[in-house]
């Protein structure tokens, strides 16, 4: 297996550990508001793991940079699903919210096909 493959499923792995596991113990948030607090611990929750994963594997350096980018890319996908979801009122357990939220993940995981792309 190569490396590159293996990174890129230890990321994938940190993502539902994030956005699943880590995400439960924490009360919903309002994460359509940007500078939401607890939008911003949920994108730190990411790029922590992140760093976790990578730093193993790169330089420290560029494995922090390579965090803070998915700080960054994890606040800006769910504050634009969030809003996408408030402005047209969808239900969360409505077949709309699922839809969105398959494109929220394929944003997610492009974040980390364009990480391993950059290394």
């Amino acid at each position: 297996m190569e490396v590159e493959t293996l990174i890129l499923f230890l990321l994938v792995c940190k993502h539902a550990v994030a956005d699943l596991a880590v995400q439960s113990f924490r009360k919903p948030c309002k994460k359509r508001l940007y500078l939401n607090r607890g939008l911003h611990v949920h994108a730190l929750d990411h790029a922590v793991l992140t760093l976790a994963v990578l730093v193993f594997f790169i330089n420290p350096l560029l494995a922090l940079a390579f965090a803070i980018l998915d700080y960054v890319a994890h606040w800006h996908i769910d504050w634009i699903k969030s809003n996408i979801v408030w402005a047209f009122g969808i239900p969360r357990d409505g077949a709309a919210f699922w839809r969105i939220q398959t494109f929220d993940q394929i944003f997610h995981f492009a974040t980390y096909a364009f990480i391993v792309f950059l290394m």
